[in-house]
């Protein structure tokens, strides 16, 4: 049984995205020359059947919360695309969420503070920011969108104390770390996670992606090492990996995806990826799922169907006992061996 447990559901309010990053190709499908961001906005209906309303999403919100979850993290595509993202935010604290997160890429975030001159009830923001390389970090969001960004965090950070910096950990990159994490500290980060580079690999995956990841894929424990060589104050383990408070005070979260939580549906997948379960998703289509890929068919239910048929409750409760009670196992050598991969 697990010790604890994230009741935290991720929902993507918009599939779209204003950024046209390397890494979130999602299908290659394009509307108005914005790319679909695959990789959170889990749906099994086409884009064209429309998206769910933001009362209905309340309305399903208001049952998760009853059956016990307590967070929420908005995502995409760029959630702040969608013109409500902060009248739902003000609404889940309503409802009784005690964690509220955004998932950005940032290029809406300081405009929307200087219209505003406020934020609305967030306890944390999460800005994915890979890089604080000026022109590595353009090539990577297909834009110039550097000093955009890096300026929306300044300005944010007038208005609210948790600012995380996303990063996804590169091989290529691992040695600019000391220097990524001061410019956090010098432009209104609070804190960074520094994340392993996550594989879902299916049928469609080419030579050029496993190659990708088996020369750029960094270990969780290298760097763990590597922040411990920076000088720390002190460094506890939780779920997902480790915290470490450097000598400066500031705070880095390594992310462990070594330990998963699976059940007999993800031993049976057939794509096995890399993470398992950790949480619970809703798409803009309202789908309803564990699974973080779109091949897995991992269990997955209709939202809105649910909903309106009075059996959503009844529905997300066996997820929320499958979070908090299957087992956490360390398979990314099952995963590895599967899949072949040496790394």
């Amino acid at each position: 049984m697990a010790k604890e447990f994230e009741r935290n559901i991720r929902i993507a309010i918009a599939p779209i995205c204003n950024m046209n990053c390397v890494y979130c190709i999602g299908d290659n499908r394009k509307i108005d020359n914005r790319k679909m961001a695959a990789m959170e906005d889990i749906r099994n209906t086409p884009l064209s059947s429309g998206c769910i309303s933001t009362e209905q999403l309340l309305s399903m919100l208001e049952v998760f919360c009853k059956v016990g979850f307590n967070g929420i993290s908005l995502t995409g595509g760029e959630p702040m695309i969608n013109k409500e993202w902060a009248y739902i935010i003000d609404s889940a604290a309503d409802i009784g969420f005690s964690r509220r997160e955004i998932t950005t890429n940032g290029l809406l975030l300081g405009k929307y503070c200087i219209e505003h001159r406020s934020l609305p009830k967030l306890t944390t923001i999460k800005v994915s920011f890979d890089t604080a390389e000026k022109e590595i970090f353009n090539a990577i969001t297909g834009g110039n969108n550097f000093d955009t960004v890096v300026n929306s965090v300044r300005i944010a950070s007038k208005y609210i104390k948790n600012i995380r910096a996303n990063r996804v950990m590169l091989r290529s990159k691992i040695d600019d770390l000391s220097d990524y994490l001061r410019f956090c500290i010098e432009n209104g980060f609070s804190s960074a996670n520094l994340m392993e580079l996550s594989a879902y690999p299916d049928e469609n995956w080419t030579i050029e992606e496993r190659n990708f990841f088996t020369s750029q894929y960094v270990p969780y424990k290298e760097t763990f090492e590597t922040l411990i060589g920076l000088g720390v104050i002190d460094e506890h383990r939780h779920r997902y990996g480790h915290s470490v408070r450097l000598n400066n005070g500031f705070t880095v979260l390594a992310t462990d995806s070594t330990y998963t939580i699976r059940d007999f549906e993800c031993k049976k997948c057939k794509v096995f990826c890399q993470q398992g379960k950790f949480t619970v998703r809703i798409a803009t289509d309202g789908t309803i799922t564990m699974c973080p890929n779109f091949n897995g068919k991992l269990y997955s239910i209709d939202g809105i169907e649910c909903l309106e048929n009075g059996t959503l409750e009844e529905k997300i409760k066996p997820m929320y006992k499958s979070l908090a009670y299957t087992p956490e196992e360390n398979v990314f050598q099952h995963f590895l061996t599967r899949h072949n991969i040496n790394i």
